[in-house]
């Protein structure tokens, strides 16, 4: 039977693996769906006479890179919520008293604090940026 600190050595270096092998595809998709969108813009653009359309796929390609680029959020918000269960789970089993639960209350407070917010402020841009290229169309739907 393995000791516990080799079975977590082994998972972390099987998660750093696979963490790096997903990047790298997910790096390839987002460029080739970029460059798709860019494209249909200017497919869109030149049919329809009105370049706004390859403004949108500006607008499409920003989301995919703001995506790209928070992935450590999205990572670190997955993280966060695992270890939540994980604690909370141990303290039921443990019967730990409110002093415990107090203590790590404020101790992860800040950390997670900051996750959250790096989280919310993610899905600001996506919305803010979608609304900035396509608010326009709003317009249509209600008029």
């Amino acid at each position: 039977m393995r000791h516990p600190d080799t079975v977590i050595q082994h998972i972390k270096k099987s998660d750093k693996y696979a963490t790096r092998k997903h990047l790298l595809l997910s790096t390839r998709k987002a460029l080739l769906l970029s460059f798709i969108m860019l494209s249909g813009g200017i497919v869109l653009s030149l049919h329809l006479f009105d370049w706004s359309w390859f403004s949108r796929s500006g607008c499409l390609v920003v989301v995919i890179g703001i995506f790209l680029t928070s992935s450590q959020i999205i990572e670190n918000s997955r993280r966060l919520k695992s270890r939540r269960s994980y604690n909370e789970q141990n303290f039921y089993r443990d019967f730990a008293d409110e002093l415990k639960q107090q203590a790590l209350q404020r101790s992860r407070g800040l950390e997670e604090d900051i996750w959250e917010n790096g989280l919310r402020g993610f899905y600001l841009l996506i919305v803010g940026t979608l609304v900035w290229g396509f608010g326009d169309l709003a317009g249509l739907l209600l008029g």
